[in-house]
């Protein structure tokens, strides 16, 4: 038995049950204002909306919480399709995707900084080692990173947000200067700060 306090959907063939509170939070979106008292003729029949109920699911918590976290099973380009039907917008962050496609972008990108941390690494092995044997004064050496480029699997070299990283972590974890060198795109000359 529904009362005043709550407002059944049917969406897609399933059924919801959710607080009127809720839903005058959201009054000025297209999903509160179907359940208006000026929309609804009969506050105790489910107002039918010909969307996916999974979906739905996922826009009510949405609603109740300000984010939220997709399982794998919902694309998150479904789902703000859905928010934007409803009329409900977003802010960065508040959608978190849990989908195949997501999980695997963010495995490469930590496997990109993953391999720019092995190069560093290496450059400033190469660095210690040419500061060991030639105990000359020279402020900086030339170090190359093909051979562990191709290691890496990375015959083509890197982009510039590659290189970026690069740089960043030889200064960050090593005290080192990089200045890349155009003519060789894998050679660098390192010094210290």
């Amino acid at each position: 038995m529904t009362t005043n306090n709550t407002i059944k959907f049917n969406v897609g063939g399933r059924p919801f049950e959710v607080s009127r509170d809720l839903m005058e939070e959201h009054s000025e979106t297209m999903l509160g204002k179907l359940v208006s008292e000026a929309w609804q003729a009969d506050p105790e029949e489910p107002v039918f909306i010909d969307r996916d109920g999974d979906i739905f699911a996922h826009v009510l918590n949405y609603l109740r919480y300000g984010s939220i976290e997709l399982p794998h099973t919902i694309p998150k380009s479904s789902f703000e399709r859905d928010l934007d039907f409803y009329g409900l917008g977003t802010k960065e962050g508040d959608i978190k995707d849990n989908s195949l496609r997501a999980v695997l972008a963010s495995l490469q990108a930590a496997k990109v900084k993953r391999d720019m941390l092995l190069l560093a690494i290496e450059a400033h092995n190469q660095y210690a080692f040419n500061i060991n044997i030639n105990s000359s004064h020279s402020q900086f050496f030339s170090v190359t990173v093909n051979d562990l480029l191709d290691k890496l699997g990375r015959k083509g070299g890197f982009n510039e947000e590659e290189r970026g990283l690069f740089v960043n972590y030889l200064d960050l974890y090593f005290g080192l200067k990089a200045k890349y060198q155009q003519y060789s795109p894998a050679s660098y000359h390192i010094s210290r700060k």
